[in-house]
């Protein structure tokens, strides 16, 4: 496992948060929000979800319930946390609603304090509109299909691309996604949409205004369905992977202060 796909645990204060990557990410894309809060006092985790990590071809043998039940085995893993605050980006900020939505409070967990959600991967835009709304009706075949670099506008602050044949990208991701996982994110976002109205968890919703991946459109529809008070705010010069981008320690505060409750 590449050292930049490994999960992480930072910090050791009362308050426990976990933060959730996207697909076909790792956790070194959520890792500098774990960094500012665990300055902050809070303790950090971010597990490597299933099927990531290694090579797009694992990522076909798993599917979304796969990864809410990684997701939801690493919120209980937070038990004995005085309070509980959640993390997402992209995909991991479908799951983060999930988990909102549903409570464990039978499990021994707090309820979520605060819920954060990073580039939430509602509506989808350019090639992943065609590989979700198009490519993801298709029958299901065993195909991987070839991506480029992580979509940030701070592409010098990954370093050189991976060398050719390598299957991840600098910073532990992949550079490929399973034709069938079309499907799944487009159900995966759609059963986050349904649920949305049930999350009264106030909720912080971050997005780049140069994404890409998934559309502003997105962000703002979700602020709209949520029963929680939403604060919403755009990143004017930033792409998808929002703590990796050129506001990222601005998207980083903004997590902590929201946490903080200021």
């Amino acid at each position: 496992m590449p050292a930049l796909s490994a999960p992480f645990s930072l910090g050791d204060g009362p308050d426990a948060c976990l933060l959730l990557h996207g697909l076909t990410g790792a956790p070194s894309e959520v890792r500098p929000v774990g960094e500012a809060l665990a300055r902050a006092g809070f303790h950090a985790v971010g597990p490597l979800l299933p099927g990531h990590g290694t090579r797009p071809e694992d990522l076909d043998q798993v599917t979304r319930s796969d990864l809410f039940e990684a997701a939801r085995a690493a919120l209980l893993g937070l038990r004995g946390a005085r309070r509980i605050y959640l993390c997402g980006l992209s995909a991991g900020a479908l799951l983060s609603l999930e988990l909102a939505a549903r409570g464990f409070a039978r499990e021994g967990l707090p309820p979520i304090s605060r819920l954060a959600l990073l580039a939430p991967a509602i509506d989808f835009a350019g090639l992943t509109w065609v590989f979700t709304s198009i490519l993801g009706r298709l029958p299901a075949l065993s195909f991987i299909l070839k991506k480029g670099g992580r979509e940030v506008q701070a592409q010098a602050a990954l370093g050189a691309q991976a060398a050719s044949g390598d299957p991840s990208n600098p910073d532990g991701s992949y550079r490929g996604v399973p034709l069938r996982w079309g499907r799944e994110l487009r159900l995966l976002s759609a059963e986050a949409l349904a649920i949305a109205p049930s999350v009264r968890t106030p909720a912080l919703i971050l997005h780049g205004a140069r994404d890409r991946t998934a559309a502003p459109s997105g962000a703002r529809r979700l602020a709209r369905v949520l029963a929680g008070p939403v604060t919403l705010r755009m990143f004017a010069r930033s792409g998808h992977v929002l703590p990796l981008d050129v506001e990222g320690a601005e998207v980083c505060a903004a997590v902590v202060s929201f946490f903080r409750g200021s």
